[in-house]
């Protein structure tokens, strides 16, 4: 049996269910932590079960460490090439997921790799040895402008019209009657 009391929306009803949206949209775009000054790169090897190395392209000054970590089974880290005078080659051995290898480059240069078992499906990397690298410090986005507007202009619309049903369900008028009175 239901009373047009509990049917009616109230304002904490309405703000519980924005909330509770709001709390979805923010873990649905992610966020991206800053490496800790002095640790280790960390390059995920298959995260989520793809065939991928995120990031891609890692950046390293001389005698910087970089580790991958293995998120998914069946993968290793091959070089493909490597500037002279530079002793890495990898780790061959196909690994499962938790599985962790390091390495400290001295060489400065460009190191490219993959994963032998995937490399046709693209799954490749690079480091990039330098004494300046690029700075990437907290969230970098990767989309574009455009992109971003459209999100922007998106979240706007969904905004207004929660708000408008809102105060259409809240205030709205009875049409049960004559329209003609």
């Amino acid at each position: 049996m239901n009373s047009d009391a509990d049917e009616r929306v109230t304002r904490r009803r309405f703000l519980r269910a924005g909330a509770g949206a709001a709390a979805a949209g923010v873990a649905a775009t992610g966020t991206a932590a800053a490496q800790e000054d002095g640790g280790p790169t960390v390059v995920t090897v298959g995260p989520g079960g793809s065939n991928v190395f995120e990031p891609e392209t890692a950046y390293v000054q001389p005698g910087g460490t970089v580790r991958w970590v293995w998120d998914s089974s069946g993968h290793n880290v091959v070089a493909e090439s490597t500037p002279s005078g530079s002793d890495w080659s990898g780790h061959e051995p196909l690994e499962d997921s938790g599985f962790e290898y390091e390495h400290t480059f001295e060489t400065e240069g460009t190191y490219e790799y993959v994963c032998t078992p995937h490399a046709a499906l693209g799954m490749e990397g690079v480091i990039e040895v330098t004494e300046n690298p690029p700075e990437n410090t907290g969230f970098q986005s990767i989309l574009p402008d455009s992109a971003k507007n459209l999100a922007v202009a998106g979240t706007g619309t969904m905004a207004s019209v929660l708000g408008l049903t809102y105060l259409f369900m809240r205030y709205g008028g009875d049409y049960e009657g004559d329209l003609d009175e």
